[in-house]
Parts: C-alpha cells; structure tokens; sequence
C-alpha cells in the first residue's frame, strides 16, 4: 500500500521564494498533497503560486494556527509539516 503524504507549509510574506519551495518539494520524486497556508489575510504568498494543484488557505497568523488549519484540511496518511525557511534554494 502506497504511504500518501500532505505537505503543509505555513508562510507569512514569502512570496520570493514560495514557488521554488514548491518545486523542490516537487522534485523530491513522491507524490504529495501541497498545502500552503498564508498568514497574510492578503494572501501575498498564495496569490503568487503557481501551481494550480497546490491547495491554499489563509488563517490567522502564526505558525501554530497556520499549521492547524493546514492539518485539518490534509488527507494524507502522513503530514509534513515544512516552514519556508528551512530550504535552500540556488
């Protein structure tokens, strides 16, 4: 049985860098559920990705609110929960 995974990413103002995040983690050869969630209520982060098959939210700000929305709406068997600063880009 194939393991699914939901990738939450909480994000306030990381709109530089959310699609290369996406694309890593695309990269990564498993597929998974996306879900970023914005805690901007202007949505600077989710209004600038592009992939049409990430799932995107906003929720009140802060990582633990953000997280918990996220999670509530993941249907993956496991959640990985991935902050937008922890990745490296080139």
């Amino acid at each position: 049985m194939a393991v699914t995974i939901s990738v939450v990413i909480p994000v306030l103002h990381e709109q530089d860098r959310i699609n290369g995040l996406i694309q890593q983690v695309r990269n990564q050869g498993q597929d998974c559920e996306i879900i970023v969630v914005d805690g901007d209520p202007a949505a600077s982060t989710i209004s600038r990705i592009a992939d049409p098959t990430v799932m995107r939210m906003t929720a009140p700000q802060g990582r633990g609110m953000q997280l918990a929305a996220g999670v509530a709406s993941a249907t993956g068997g496991v959640i990985l929960m991935l902050h937008a600063d922890t990745m490296g880009f080139r």
